[in-house]
């Protein structure tokens, strides 16, 4: 088990030392929280969650409107303005109100981001989005294909779950850029962000022209519009009354769940495939760890995952398959952990990390509803991992078979798989030798080719073990 380093770096590669999440309900009604870390400047104070309380306020133009309280900290006020905004108001600036609660118009609101982004950009509205782009009218069809198609998709399967949803108090926004540099200009974000939901303004925010679009084209759109959906399904979770913006889910929910709704087809008839479908992509970067694992897989992966106060993007696929097998193969206990952790209100769930990375009271939680066998619930996961129908996304590219071949006195035992990076092939050649009895290591010849593609590798892989048996 311990002699996979491939597996040990997943592991490592899931956690990173920064931020939190956990459950609430352990949490008292009020809590000392630091907004700050959240994006609003404003001091660390207890918080509250008054019902139904109205206020009168100006919104981001200086313009007075009727705001929702979503939470209080302090004298201060996390304020949802009438488009969607959420904002920190002092209570001295943000009276009580008996006037209700008005969310802008679909039309106000287009009106709002033309001003702010430009004529350059198109504005589109549908019943439930509003669409504003200056990038190609492909890749804008493309978007709100999947996000039309996701969103009562999306509302259905949580409802099956027995959690109440509520329709969008706003229209929903999706802003696409036509380049990174467009899209940096507006909010500066971390290499390698093509999109994101900003839990602020309720926005979702995207570019078009990817570096890798010249180079792998069908791949690159593939990768874009899994992006997308991901980012679309925080957008409808946060909207429809399942996930509380500002509320901190366990990393890998928030993350697995994301990843749950995000499979998507592309080409004439893109659109979303609906939850629980395999996600390729994910299943890419887990290709190494599926086709190596033989015997107990320990519980590390799952521990791991399930504790990370922060994923990588390896982390994100550990989290997608855990997701997706206690979703699909342990439906009724995952469906009471998604709705204990949807009582989490704003500001809830974020618990103290400690080193490497790690938040305690998530691994409570999940052994709580899923029992504290790691190791069995890791050795099933790989099982259904196994299983699953998978297309390779670089199907196309090049790909490399890795083989082995091994004297046990006059026999000669071989062995082949199949990687879309030659680092992969390697990899698994010396993690196979490692696990033969110690007579063998010495006489295991290992040896890595590239094929034009994965159906040629494969067959290369199936003659080279067949040749063992004549």
């Amino acid at each position: 088990m311990h002699s996979l380093s491939w597996y040990r770096g997943l592991l490592l590669a899931v956690i990173s030392c920064v931020g939190a999440s956990s459950h609430a309900w352990a949490q008292a009604a009020t809590e000392t929280v630091d907004p700050r870390s959240y994006g609003f400047n404003i001091p660390p104070a207890q918080v509250s969650h008054p019902e139904h309380l109205f206020v009168l306020t100006d919104d981001e133009n200086g313009s007075p409107v009727v705001g929702k309280v979503h939470a209080t900290v302090g004298e201060h006020r996390i304020v949802l303005l009438p488009d969607g905004t959420l904002v920190a108001r002092h209570q001295d600036a943000s009276p009580k109100t008996e006037r209700s609660f008005a969310p802008t118009s679909t039309e106000e609101m287009s009106r709002r981001l033309q001003a702010k982004l430009g004529e350059e950009f198109a504005i589109k509205t549908t019943r439930n989005y509003i669409y504003a782009y200056n990038c190609s009218e492909k890749f804008a069809f493309g978007t709100s294909r999947i996000l039309e198609s996701m969103r009562p998709g999306v509302k259905n399967y949580v409802e099956r779950m027995r959690i109440e949803t509520h329709e969008p108090v706003v229209p929903l926004v999706a802003i696409m850029f036509r380049t990174e540099a467009q899209f940096q200009q507006y909010r500066r974000m971390p290499p390698g962000v093509v999109a994101y939901y900003d839990t602020l303004t309720n926005h979702i925010v995207m570019y078009e022209e990817s570096r890798h679009l010249q180079a792998a084209p069908e791949l690159a759109i593939q990768q874009a519009i899994s992006t997308i959906a991901h980012e679309g399904a925080h957008q409808i979770l946060h909207n429809i009354g399942v996930q509380q913006r500002l509320s901190m889910w366990p990393m890998w929910l928030t993350e697995g769940l994301a990843e749950y709704f995000a499979p998507t087809t592309f080409g004439r008839k893109m659109q979303w495939k609906g939850a629980g479908q395999v996600n390729d992509l994910r299943m890419l970067e887990l290709e190494i760890y599926i086709k190596s694992r033989t015997g107990d897989a320990g519980g590390d992966l799952v521990r791991d995952t399930a504790s990370a106060a922060r994923l990588t993007s390896t982390g994100y696929a550990a989290a997608w398959s855990m997701t997706h097998f206690l979703a699909k193969t342990k439906r009724t206990q995952f469906a009471a952990f998604v709705r204990e952790v949807a009582q989490l209100r704003p500001f809830q769930g974020n618990y103290d990390v400690i080193a490497p990375g790690v938040v305690p009271h998530n691994m409570a939680l999940f052994k709580a509803h899923f029992g504290d066998e790691l190791s069995d619930l890791e050795n099933r996961l790989v099982a259904h991992l196994q299983k699953q129908p998978y297309t390779d996304p670089f199907a196309e590219y090049p790909h490399y078979v890795a083989t082995i071949a091994v004297r046990e006195g006059r026999r000669i035992i071989r062995d082949a798989n199949v990687f879309h990076s030659s680092e992969l092939a390697n990899i698994w050649i010396e993690e196979s030798v490692k696990k033969l009895p110690e007579h063998q290591r010495a006489s295991a010849q290992g040896n890595v080719g590239a094929a034009r593609n994965r159906l040629v590798a494969e067959q290369v892989a199936r003659q080279f073990i067949r040749s063992g048996s004549r």
